[in-house]
Order: C-alpha cells, then sequence, then structure tokens
C-alpha cells in the first residue's frame, strides 16, 4: 500500500514539473491560438458566417479560462514573455482575464459582420491593454 502512495506521489510531483516547466510553451500556444482566431474573424467582419464566426469565437471563449489557469500563482517561472506584475498584480491580471471572457462572448452572441465588429473591438482593447501591462514587449523589428 504504500508503495502504491510513493508512486502516486512521485507521479504527482513529476507531473507538475513538467507542467511548470512548459508553462510558457502552454501560454503560448493559446496566445497563438487566439490570434488565429481573431485574424479568422476579422475575415468574417465582411462575409458574415455565424457557424464560423462561432466556433472561432469559441475558441477565445475557452482560451479565457485556459489563460487564467497558465498564468496561476505559482507557475511565475521566470517566463521571457511575461512581466513579474503578472503575478504581483494576480487580481489585475485575473480580471483582465473574466473582460476578455467576457467580451470573447459577445463575439458568439453576433449576428451579423458589424456586430461581429464591435465584438471584436472589445476583445482586441482586451488583448492590447492585457500585452501593455503584462507582457514582455517583443524584440524591434529589423529595418527594412
Amino acid at each position: 500500500m504504500k508503495r502504491i502512495a510513493s508512486t502516486t506521489l512521485l507521479l504527482a510531483v513529476l507531473g507538475t514539473g513538467v507542467a511548470l516547466a512548459d508553462a510558457h510553451s502552454d501560454r503560448e500556444a493559446v496566445m497563438k491560438a487566439n490570434g488565429g482566431a481573431v485574424r479568422a474573424l476579422n475575415g468574417l467582419v465582411a462575409n458574415f458566417d455565424a457557424a464560423a464566426a462561432k466556433a472561432q469565437g469559441q475558441i477565445l471563449v475557452d482560451n479565457a479560462a485556459k489563460i487564467k489557469a497558465a498564468f496561476a500563482p505559482g507557475t511565475d517561472q521566470n517566463d521571457p514573455g511575461a512581466l513579474p506584475a503578472v503575478w504581483t498584480d494576480s487580481a489585475g491580471f485575473m480580471a483582465a482575464a473574466d473582460k476578455f471572457g467576457a467580451d470573447a462572448q459577445a463575439v458568439l452572441a453576433a449576428t451579423d459582420g458589424p456586430s461581429l465588429k464591435v465584438a471584436l473591438t472589445a476583445v482586441n482593447a482586451d488583448c492590447g491593454g492585457c500585452h501593455r501591462v503584462y507582457r514582455t514587449p517583443p524584440p524591434p523589428r529589423p529595418a527594412q
């Protein structure tokens, strides 16, 4: 019985270590999925397709919850893409994630291109606002 308990504990600890070690990759995947969904939704403003808008909007809604879990207290592993404020202002960050989720719900409620555009404007503002406060600025693009 002790061996089973020890093995279970060991697997739980190892699993947690792997999850924390790969937190940046998980966060990056969620953010890239959000970017892809927003790009797809931008294309639907002019050529509205309710089913496609709902599918892409659902990605945003689902990812709002994933964002909160991906940046939960204790996940700050010197992530090069996140500023310490994510964790030192956890309440503000979680409130921003909640607002993003609520605004993503409005995407699901869009019935035409204009209502989708309004919903996307709010979602884009959420993303930009959060990135300005909680994300490490990306490196400058090379001059062309």
